[in-house]
C-alpha cells in the first residue's frame, strides 16, 4: 500500500497501486463512497487537452459547488439553437481536483489516449476501493480485514448498489473539431 501520487500512466509501477496508472489523491473530502452520497452526489468532469498536453479532473461536491459556467453550459446543452448554448470554460473552474502532463517529454505518452469511451465500473473492491476500504470504512475493515470478504459475507447489503447518473455530457472545442476531422 502507497500513498504518493502517480507520477507515470504505467499501470504496473512498482510504487503506486496496482493499476492506479494516472490516478490522483486530492486533499478535497468525500469525492468518492458514502461520505459523497451523504453530500447527495457531485458533478464530475474531466478535460482532455492533447493541444495544452494535459488531462484535468474536477469534482464538485455537493452541487452546490459547481462553478457557474459549468451550470449554464449542463443547463443550455440541450438547446436546439447552438448559438444558445453555452460551452463549459475549465479556465473559470478554479484548481482541478487533478492534473496529468501527457505527451513529449513526460511520461505519459499521448498515444495512450485514442479512441476514448466512457464506462462506468461498479468494481466493488477494484485496485482503487480495496486499497482504500481500511481507511473508508475502519469499522467494516476491523471486523471482516477487507474489502474482498466484506463483499463476500454480505452479499444481500449489495442488493441496493447503483449509480445515479442525471447526465453525460461530452464537449469538443470547436477548432478541436476542425482540427481532428
Amino acid at each position: 500500500m502507497t500513498i504518493r501520487e502517480a507520477t507515470d500512466c504505467y499501470v504496473y509501477d512498482p510504487h503506486q497501486w496496482l493499476n492506479q496508472g494516472c490516478v490522483a489523491m486530492s486533499d478535497q473530502k468525500g469525492t468518492i463512497g458514502e461520505p459523497l452520497n451523504q453530500k447527495g452526489g457531485g458533478v464530475f468532469a474531466l478535460e482532455w487537452d492533447p493541444i495544452n498536453r494535459h488531462i484535468r479532473s474536477f469534482v464538485f461536491a455537493p452541487h452546490t459547488k459547481v462553478p457557474e459556467n459549468l451550470k449554464l453550459a449542463l443547463k443550455t446543452a440541450s438547446e436546439s439553437d447552438p448559438s444558445k448554448r453555452i460551452s463549459p470554460d475549465t479556465r473559470l473552474w478554479g484548481l482541478p481536483y487533478a492534473y496529468f502532463s501527457i505527451g513529449d517529454s513526460t511520461q505519459c505518452s499521448a498515444e495512450h489516449f485514442r479512441n476514448m469511451h466512457i464506462i462506468f465500473n461498479m468494481a466493488l473492491c477494484g485496485s482503487v476501493a480495496g486499497n482504500r476500504f481500511y481507511k473508508d470504512c475502519p469499522l467494516l475493515n476491523e471486523k471482516y480485514g477487507s474489502c474482498e470478504n466484506y463483499v463476500g459475507n454480505n452479499t444481500s447489503a449489495m442488493d441496493e448498489i447503483y449509480w445515479k447518473v442525471r447526465g453525460v455530457y461530452v464537449y469538443e472545442r470547436e477548432w478541436e473539431r476542425a482540427w481532428v476531422n
